[in-house]
């Protein structure tokens, strides 16, 4: 992989006291990874939180980044976003430049996080999988529930994403198209 501007770690499940998920946690210890082989010199931990006026998941991760390691004046953290779509849109202004970035999520979800990444205006993405599969922590078997629901999120996504566009041509104010 060459060498990036930023590594983007996507927000990932947290419970209300901002205990973060193991998949949460593999994906934080993959951008710390990535980080320490030098693939980017910042890294921005995106994702907000769980109940109104709990800790952030973009702060939670960005707190156990520093415990692999990665020093905070090469973390960003956008506390805001509470889907994919907003990851893209809220953690892109807050960079130098948007292009050749690292994702970092889950196998699975890559595919969504690109899509988004992609709409919002960033170019030159590589993707960097935290895990393949999610699997059952008593089974081992992989979780097909975490499946169907990102089958059923990447549409909900796309029709997201064209009510955003769609949204954002209108000039609201005296609803004149301005594209």
């Amino acid at each position: 992989m060459p060498a990036a501007n930023a590594i983007i770690c996507l927000g990932g499940g947290m419970t209300a006291d901002g205990s973060l998920h193991a998949p949460t946690q593999k994906r934080v210890e993959t951008c710390a990874r990535l980080y320490h082989a030098g693939r980017a010199p910042l890294v921005v931990f995106t994702g907000g939180r769980a109940i109104p006026g709990g800790p952030s998941a973009g702060a939670q991760m960005a707190q156990l980044a520093q415990q692999f390691g990665v020093p905070p004046d090469a973390i960003l953290i956008e506390p805001e976003s509470q889907s994919t779509l907003q990851n893209a849109l809220f953690s892109l202004p807050l960079l130098p430049v948007s292009e050749n970035l690292i994702l970092v999520s889950e196998a699975f979800h890559l595919p969504r996080s690109w899509a988004s990444f992609r709409w919002a205006g960033a170019r030159r993405l590589q993707l960097a999988a935290s895990e393949n599969v999610r699997r059952d922590p008593e089974t081992r078997w992989p979780s097909f529930s975490i499946l169907l629901r990102e089958t059923a999120a990447v549409w909900f996504n796309l029709f997201r994403a064209a009510a955003w566009s769609a949204a954002s041509t209108v000039d609201l104010q005296n609803d004149d198209w301005l594209h």
